[in-house]
């Protein structure tokens, strides 16, 4: 298991600095992104079949009126309250603090981002793993608080940063392959965003050999999630591959989409979603350094 070797109190300083900044990094993009209006809360408050109930029996109106208090423009203001509470989180993340109220910062932090990747499920209308793809996000403020919390890299910081990996993963990897079903919930046809993107960086004319590339890829990502669990080379491999493959697929939007032409509007629009992504290669990264240190150690 992952976090087998990681028993010992004795944290690690400068491996609890980098998960500290690649948290704030996560946190900032997030705001950036809300901040760009790039939150889906306007598909839940806005959606009547799920609403119009809540909101006459709590605000005692009907879903005509709900609407005619321009119920977008306070979405809007929302979003925007949201992303300087993201990037509070960001700051705060970075303050080098044992107390209770940094106890409340990351267990808050953690709530918010798995209630927005919900959001973010509940907007797809598609398979859990549109929820479980972020699993490494909505962890990192969480592994933050054990690390710091619990004096270092113990066995439950390792599992849970090996969960939350595997799931990031395997949701990726089936998104990738591409696996529709008539089960909403087990419903994952490849994004066709996917698609674009694999060959906008790649070069691709053919969307037949992107979606070749992409299985691949696919298959990869949860064979990788699945040695995860082992022990040995063969896990080390595993990490290695993530914190590539994860590296490769942040950086991805940000260099397929970027045109010179629109450098900042094409910057402003896809480097938050990179940033947001940290976790997926940056997990990886300080599991990998946790348990090379573990082994150097015994």
């Amino acid at each position: 298991m992952p976090g087998d070797k990681l028993n010992n109190n004795n944290a690690n300083p400068a491996l609890c600095w980098l998960l500290r900044i690649l948290c704030a990094v996560m946190f900032a993009g997030h705001g950036w992104m809300c901040f760009n209006e790039q939150m889906p809360l306007h598909a839940l408050l806005q959606d009547e079949p799920l609403m119009a109930t809540f909101v006459k029996n709590f605000f005692s109106m009907d879903w005509k009126d709900w609407l005619a208090l321009k119920i977008s423009d306070h979405i809007d203001t929302a979003i925007r309250v949201q992303a300087w509470i993201f990037f509070v989180f960001a700051t705060l993340t970075l303050v080098p603090a044992r107390n209770w109220f940094m106890r409340i910062v990351y267990l808050t932090g953690t709530a918010n981002l798995v209630f927005l990747a919900w959001l973010k499920y509940f907007d797809a209308a598609e398979g859990i793993g549109h929820f479980l793809e972020h699993a490494g996000q909505f962890c990192m403020p969480l592994m933050v608080y054990l690390v710091v919390f619990g004096r270092g890299w113990r066995f439950s910081a390792g599992l849970i940063a090996a969960i939350a990996i595997a799931l990031a993963f395997v949701c990726h990897g089936l998104l990738a392959i591409g696996l529709p079903s008539e089960i909403s919930w087990l419903n994952h046809p490849r994004p066709g965003k996917f698609t674009e993107m694999t060959m906008l960086s790649l070069g691709l004319e053919s969307e037949k050999s992107a979606g070749a590339i992409l299985l691949a890829a696919g298959i990869l990502d949860i064979a990788a999630a699945i040695v995860l669990f082992t022990a040995g080379k063969w896990r080390t491999m595993a990490l290695v591959y993530m914190l590539i493959w994860g590296l490769l697929t942040t950086l991805a939007r940000p260099w397929s989409y970027f045109d010179p032409v629109f450098a900042g509007e094409t910057l402003n629009r896809w480097l938050p979603e990179a940033l947001y992504r940290v976790p997926h290669f940056g997990l990886p990264l300080c599991l990998l350094l946790a348990l090379r240190r573990r082994n150097t150690n015994v």
